[in-house]
């Protein structure tokens, strides 16, 4: 029920939810991407304005990301004293002491830096706002077809900073092996969406954050995904291949 009221309400705002992913981009362009990041900017003004009071199926995650982000340190960095302390490492073990170490130092230069450069006060405009995301913002779940937005899935919709949108953006990119300049694609957010230097900073942060090294890591520790050691060790490799590159803030 409360899905169809998001539903008829977003219509009404020139959103039409699809229910289903469209297809991939395989050959994306500079050009392509800097389009879609014109249509994200557009839809948050749009989200910015909608009003949904009495839906209650919206959740907030605001400041989870970022939350996350300094709990998954502190486990890692203990798993990696670990892994330092056993006689006989296997190879992704070896992979983690090799590389380990610094993927940890970078995200907590990273997480520092976000803190250090006005991360409440982003918060505290977003909430001021109620913005809104939806968190799969790539041409497989938002596109704009004659004046009108089409989105996949409202899966990821959230009360949420619209910078992490085009975070999520940045990283589909990195993962698909695109080649892109993330500061340049940050300027361009920040500068279409009307967002100060706190916004800038932020996104820079987030981007030097070697998330999906970290996450691939966590994921093996916890064995929460039944993966082959060559898999994993495969997963972190190609995380590094973009991850390492991308530390971005400055004073590093």
């Amino acid at each position: 029920m409360e899905e169809l009221l998001i539903n008829q309400y977003l219509r009404k705002k020139g959103i039409i939810v699809n229910g289903k992913y469209f297809g991939t981009d395989k050959n994306l362009e500079w050009k392509d991407v800097i389009s879609q990041i014109e249509i994200i900017v557009e839809l948050h003004k749009t989200l910015i304005r909608c009003k949904f009071e009495e839906i209650s199926g919206i959740r907030s995650i605001i400041g989870k990301e970022v939350e996350s982000y300094k709990v998954q340190i502190k486990k890692l960095q203990m798993h990696y004293d670990y892994i330092v302390s056993k006689a006989s490492p296997n190879e992704v073990e070896k992979l983690i002491l090799s590389e380990g170490k610094i993927m940890l130092r970078q995200a907590k230069i990273a997480l520092k830096y976000i803190y250090e450069h006005d991360y409440f006060g982003v918060i505290k405009r977003s909430m001021n706002r109620e913005e809104i995301c939806i968190g799969r913002v790539d041409s497989s779940n938002l596109k704009k077809v004659e004046g009108e937005f089409k989105i996949g899935t409202l899966k990821g919709m959230s009360y949420n900073l619209v910078e992490e949108d085009l975070y999520n953006y940045i990283k589909k990119l990195q993962r698909k092996g695109a080649d892109i300049d993330e500061v340049e694609l940050i300027k361009n957010f920040v500068y279409k969406s009307h967002l100060s230097y706190n916004s800038l900073d932020y996104l820079k942060g987030l981007c030097s954050y070697p998330k999906d090294f970290l996450k691939a890591w966590d994921r093996y520790k916890e064995r929460k995904k039944e993966k082959t050691d060559d898999e994993v060790a495969l997963e972190l490799k190609k995380s590094l291949s973009y991850e390492s590159k991308s530390f971005i803030i400055n004073g590093q």
